[in-house]
């Protein structure tokens, strides 16, 4: 039960529920510092978020979003510094967007040591969306003569840098995980940290002893790692680390680092908070229970006429029966309770917070509806809306401008369609309605002779001859 609370909590504060993921970016963020230097401390802010949060729009070479985080640093309601970092990311495919996919970043600051209060916006600027997170820092004093040990920083994976990074530091690249949350497809937890001022001398160095161990959230131990002990290769050093933590209960634990230099016997120590979530199927009956309960209740706001407009949006999805048996609901409240059971059966994983495919599936239908819509109809009642949102993303598009000889003609190709498979759009009355015009898949309209239909005919050979009489 206690992680159904969890998760639950999880869901109302990331604001994800339902057609939310449309309008709002969820952000992960998080904090470490480290030593500094004349009387300022070195303060790293770490963000992520979902690759498929962004739109992205065609290009020449394929497909590009342009987004930017800002970040705001206040102090007694004071804001003392704002810095913005602007993003490209560029794609040859929309096939390289994966619901798994994270961006990360991260903001390096000097700040005296204080009480701050951090506000992170993120921005697409190719869609009305935006996210936000506030952070509370809490900067030590670390910047004096006496041993310290920094804050600890979880890591989604450290090794050794190789070329310029801007998550390199003492000579590895540590790449942030700022949710702190572990799972079955993130099982290693991995962490850095650091000792500062350690008394040292090249004649006698001396060594350390570094213990790890996890406890739960009542202070028990639950795993215990072996001690290190090494030399100390001068008045600082690096702490790093990593273990699979997914033999662990579900539940908020802490990795807990004690430092003791076994010259003078000090001993320093440092704790940090992360979640592993690895959902039993009672966990994933209640998680699935409590999001139909939420998904029902946002539904419930709709009027008739926008619960009706979502299903017919839906329409590529629903098989023969499912169509049947909305059109005889006869009211709101019965239709609210199908849509809702509607996306829950096709959630790919409903032990997450999120319905993952639903979100997919109104993500590829706001981009049909910017690039394909035209006079006739929206983008998503287009012949390439329906197959986008029938079939995915293509692993490939070949785009044909107009030419000479060719109408304006598109080639999507997906690879995991039977083995390959091969659709082909024409504009063919020169108004921007691409129509399907061929596919090699056995369920799409085949026309074998489709390159004869996007020529170009002379006006001569397509205008009637009046000069004759008609037969009869």
């Amino acid at each position: 039960m206690k992680f159904f609370y969890i998760f639950a909590a999880m869901l109302l504060g990331t604001g994800q529920l339902m057609n939310a993921q449309t309008h709002f970016i969820p952000i992960n963020a998080d904090y470490a510092v480290f030593n500094g230097s004349d009387g300022k401390e070195y303060v790293e802010v770490y963000i992520s978020f979902r690759q498929n949060a962004l739109r992205y729009v065609p290009e020449d070479s394929g497909y590009v979003a342009n987004f930017s985080a800002l970040l705001e640093v206040s102090q007694n309601e004071t804001t003392l510094l704002r810095r913005e970092q602007p993003f490209i990311s560029h794609i040859d495919s929309l096939e390289a967007v994966y619901v798994g996919n994270e961006f990360r970043h991260v903001f390096a600051l000097q700040l005296t040591p204080g009480n701050y209060e951090t506000k992170i916006t993120l921005r697409d600027a190719n869609a009305a969306r935006q996210g936000e997170f506030f952070l509370t820092m809490n900067v030590g004093e670390l910047s004096n003569s006496e041993p310290v040990m920094s804050d600890i920083e979880f890591a989604a994976n450290i090794s050794r840098a190789a070329g310029e990074s801007k998550f390199n530091k003492n000579g590895l690249q540590v790449v942030p995980n700022p949710s702190g949350m572990y799972h079955v497809s993130m099982p290693m937890l991995y962490y850095y940290a650091e000792v500062h001022n350690l008394p040292y001398s090249p004649e006698a160095p001396g060594n350390y002893t570094l213990e790890s161990y996890i406890t739960d959230k009542n202070g028990a131990v639950v795993k215990r790692f072996p001690d290190k002990t090494n030399p100390k290769p001068g008045t600082s050093t690096v702490l790093i680390g990593g273990s699979n933590v997914v033999t662990l209960n579900s539940d908020v634990h802490f990795l807990n680092l004690r430092f003791t230099d076994n010259q003078t016997g000090q001993t320093l120590e440092k704790r940090k908070r992360f979640t592993l979530y690895k959902p039993s199927q009672e966990d994933v009956d209640q998680i699935s229970s409590m999001t139909s309960r939420l998904m029902t209740a946002y539904y419930a706001k709709f009027s008739e006429k926008e619960l009706d407009e979502e299903f017919d949006k839906a329409r590529y999805l629903a098989s023969k029966e499912e169509k049947e048996i909305y059109k005889n609901l006869g009211n709101i409240t019965g239709k609210a309770e199908f849509l809702s059971d509607f996306w829950r059966r096709r959630d790919r994983d409903p032990a997450t917070p999120q319905n993952e495919y639903k979100a997919d599936y109104f993500q590829l239908l706001e981009f049909a509806d910017t690039h394909f819509t035209n006079k006739i109809k929206p983008g998503w009642k287009s012949d390439r809306g329906r197959i986008l949102l029938t079939y995915g993303r293509p692993s490939e598009i070949e785009r044909s401008p107009m030419e000479t000889s060719k109408k304006p003609h598109e080639i999507w190709v997906y690879n995991e369609l039977e083995g390959g498979s091969m659709f082909v759009f024409c504009d063919m009355k020169g108004f921007g309605e691409f129509e399907l015009l061929h596919s090699t898949y056995r369920k799409e309209l085949s026309q074998p002779d489709w390159e004869r239909l996007i020529e170009v005919q002379d006006d001569a050979l397509r205008r009637p001859d009046f000069s004759t009489t008609p037969p009869n």
